[in-house]
């Protein structure tokens, strides 16, 4: 029996056409059909906004207040000082519309119910988006009703109960809505691991932010990503305002008591780097009754966390028998390693640069049935299984392994200064994968995640989940995973950022397009490579994506791809 996994869909997913969702495919389509588009990193303007929907009319009858309160849903400005305009005074103030929103298909059907100026909204809901930005859709339309109550105020219609939060028809959501990514720290706190979070840009967004940030990560992230922030933080008003490019964030008098400068300077790292993909916003102060909070000298520990890691242009490859590197247009000789050519080495993975363990790689035998691994030149047999797939080595100096035979997930690290003889080795439960077939993983760049393609007959899925560790690293477990919605087969996929993944599946007579797949809904499909049987791209400015077909290695240069004069197979960035 599969196993329950949690839906999600990033913001692009809303873009697909309708027949898209008509034929069963599981997105969220707004208008128009999905092509090929950019990713980008601009932000709407908090102070001018595109719609200022109108307010009621003079003698508007019950239904037409409702249809245009539903409409002001457009209009964030002045805390939906529109929206406000068709509610009575009691409920003008209480109402909250940041609690949720609900995204419906087709036109809302209103009908008078039983009681005098009762009314019933039924709408067709495709997604929700919940007061901390979290964003569920849903694989059918939910029908949901919405009770509304009106009275007459000197002589007018208006809302007097209606439930908190807004709703918007899909082909206006992108308008409104756009993501945003809170920061929170891996367990080394060496890196920043991004949550996309969507949410209307309004004068509030900041308070919207950080109110989500100290919610903690979502589920997905739990116990793969920590805050800075204790878990009872908050802040001690419900607005956080800008002057002159800074942000003051205003906590509880007790949140500080007996917090070190470390956590401090962490705590405000961590709003620094969340705050600013928001306009007009430089820097970051935190506050108690708005008084500046003291967080010390850089303590010791304290490091600069690095928010978009990234890999040397070096890969790994195979040619000749052997274990080389591929960098830039040629192959150099890996320096004492053993002769390996006996195992009949291919889809080699070798670790990021920088960690304790050294360089270290680990590549699969000729018959996919047994795990290599090579620790100071030295190669030894370190896993068996069926039907192994691609290791991936994360910064920790774990090599992860899954035989998509029996979905068995191992892990092998060599301890600092050891050899390969002294490996441990770990079995990591994985019962989420349910009865789905696991064609390729491949760990982040900052160790907390994972991207994991899977197949149950014949149809593909392709999956973020969190990788939980102990205070040491170990890994323990996976998180809660979350799926990505493709518009290409795919059974492979690789890290492109920390933010993106790149999909594909691999055919040697066939034309193959990639595509990229951001977390903050962007989505790219590149120009077609005829025979493509693998490719490589990693995190980092200068990364150059490498494509393989049986008549040779490929450059991706200006969306282009160029022959390459080296030759070697199974290319692969660390990671």
């Amino acid at each position: 029996m599969t196993s329950s996994v949690r839906r999600w869909r990033p913001l692009l997913a809303l873009v697909a056409a309708l027949a898209l969702l008509l034929t069963g495919c599981g997105t969220i389509p707004v208008s128009g059909p999905v092509g090929t588009s950019a990713p980008d990193n601009s932000r709407p303007d908090e102070i001018d906004y595109a719609f200022s929907p109108p307010g009621p009319e003079q003698d508007a009858e019950p239904e037409d207040i409702i249809s245009g309160f539903i409409t002001a849903g457009l209009g964030p400005a002045d805390d939906y000082s529109t929206a406000r305009s068709f509610l009575g005074p009691q409920l003008s103030r209480s109402w909250q519309p940041g609690s949720r929103t609900l995204i419906y298909e087709d036109q809302p059907n209103i009908a008078a119910n039983t009681g005098e100026g009762a009314f019933g909204v039924e709408v067709a809901v495709v997604a929700e988006i919940d007061n901390f930005g979290r964003m569920t859709r849903y694989e059918r339309p939910r029908i949901e009703t919405l009770d509304m109550v009106l009275r007459q105020v000197d002589g007018q219609w208006r809302i007097a109960e209606s439930p908190d939060g807004t709703l918007l028809e899909r082909s206006s959501f992108e308008a409104v809505f756009s993501a945003y990514p809170l920061y929170f720290y891996d367990p080394t706190y060496r890196y920043a691991v991004p949550d996309y979070r969507w949410f209307a840009a309004r004068q509030s967004l900041a308070a919207a932010l950080v109110s989500a940030l100290l919610d903690g990560p979502s589920s997905y992230l739990e116990n793969a990503a920590v805050s800075a922030f204790p878990s009872d933080s908050a802040l001690a008003r419900n607005s956080v305002p800008v002057s002159a490019g800074t942000a003051e964030v205003d906590f509880a008098e007790n949140l500080f008591e007996g917090v070190p400068d470390l956590q401090r300077q962490r705590m405000e790292q961590q709003l620094q780097i969340t705050l600013q993909g928001v306009t007009d916003i430089g820097s970051v102060v935190m506050t108690v009754n708005q008084a500046p909070v003291v967080v010390g000298t850089d303590a010791s520990e304290f490091r600069t966390v690095e928010t978009q890691p990234s890999v040397a242009d070096t890969q790994i490859a195979v040619s000749d028998g052997q274990l080389v590197f591929y960098q830039g247009d040629g192959v150099l000789t890996i320096g004492n390693m053993q002769d390996i050519s006996e195992y009949g080495p291919q889809d080699p993975a070798m670790s990021p640069a920088g960690q304790e363990y050294g360089n270290q790689y680990s590549f699969l035998d000729s018959s996919r049935t047994q795990m290599v691994m090579v620790v100071n030149g030295e190669a030894q047999v370190v896993v068996t299984g069926e039907e192994l797939i691609r290791p991936s080595i994360d910064v920790h100096g774990w090599h992860w392994m899954v035989d998509s035979a029996t979905g068995q997930v191992n892990v092998v690290r060599t301890p600092p200064e050891g050899t390969v003889q002294d490996h441990q080795r770990r079995t990591i439960a994985a019962d989420w994968l349910g009865d789905r077939t696991v064609t390729s993983f491949k760990v982040s760049l900052d160790g907390t995640r994972a991207v994991v393609v899977t197949q149950q007959g014949s149809e593909s899925e392709v999956f973020i989940v969190g990788l939980v560790r102990d205070s040491t690293g170990v890994p323990r477990g996976f998180t809660e995973p979350i799926e990505l919605e493709t518009t290409v087969e795919a059974t492979r996929a690789v890290w492109d950022s920390e933010n993106a993944v790149i999909v594909y599946a691999p055919a040697a007579d066939a034309s193959v397009s990639p595509e990229r797949i951001g977390l903050d809904g962007t989505r790219e499909q590149f120009t077609p490579l005829l025979g493509m049987t693998n490719l490589s791209s990693a995190p980092g400015d200068q990364i150059i994506m490498y494509g393989q077909t049986p008549e040779g290695v490929y450059s991706r240069v200006s969306s282009v791809w160029k022959k390459q004069e080296g030759t070697a197979s199974d290319l692969a960035y660390p990671g």
